[in-house]
């Protein structure tokens, strides 16, 4: 069947529209999966990635994002037979993040463009050649106002997904700037490589659409692209 990736920055909404995905395909009787990467309750990456985002190994700035990387990476090297297992089933297989998270986040800690295209590189060879995960069929980045991204990540975020936390805070979430810095590298990523698909959350006052509204978007480009019917 198709395997479906929803990206975007944190507190984009794309939980809201992998609900109203999930909750579509229910309708029509079709069987559907579900992951959210990462996984922080997974043993050893996902334990190792819950302690990096707690900033028990030091910030956004000291960390080495190849070692990050490989964290990430890790984690869905070890989801990957399952994946495989439910697309042999003939589920739709829908993803909250995947390897263009892993790209975003970490080429925005490099310093010059030249890096973050040489980490970039070195990401899609580790988990698509090296670690073998599955292609996605369609990788959609929900390009929302930033400032929607500032209110949400202003408020405390609450959930079953943030107990990972502890307590602490989240330290991809922590920075405002570095938000920008992974919202440019999804842009910039989207303009040279076709696989990621950028779908524009904004209306022409550049405000944030209904979530209906954004579905609509995200059904249309499913269907552009063949993924559904």
């Amino acid at each position: 069947m198709k395997l479906i990736v929803i990206e975007g920055l944190d507190g984009a909404g794309k939980s809201t529209q992998i609900s109203l995905l999930k909750e579509w395909f229910a309708e029509r009787n079709l069987q559907c999966r579900y992951i959210h990467f990462p996984r922080t309750d997974a043993p050893y990456f996902g334990e190792l990635i819950a302690r990096f985002l707690r900033g028990e190994f030091g910030n956004i700035d000291t960390v080495d994002p190849y070692l990050v990387a490989m964290l990430y990476a890790g984690d869905r090297k070890d989801a990957a037979m399952m994946i495989e297992t439910w697309l042999e089933e003939k589920y739709f297989v829908v993803l909250d993040r995947y390897t263009y998270s892993n790209i975003a986040y970490q080429c925005a800690k490099m310093p010059t463009e030249t890096e973050a295209g040489r980490l970039r590189e070195w990401i899609l060879n580790l988990e698509f050649n090296h670690f073998g995960i599955p292609k996605p069929d369609i990788n959609i980045f929900l390009d929302v106002p930033f400032r929607f991204t500032e209110e949400k990540l202003k408020n405390r975020r609450l959930g079953d997904d943030r107990t990972y936390l502890m307590g602490s805070s989240d330290i991809h979430e922590s920075s405002l700037e570095f938000q920008r810095r992974v919202r440019d590298i999804y842009a910039a990523v989207a303009a040279v490589d076709e696989s990621l698909q950028v779908i524009s959350c904004r209306d022409d006052d550049d405000r944030m659409p209904p979530p209906d509204v954004i579905f609509s978007m995200i059904m249309n480009k499913l269907k552009e692209k063949n993924i559904l019917r």
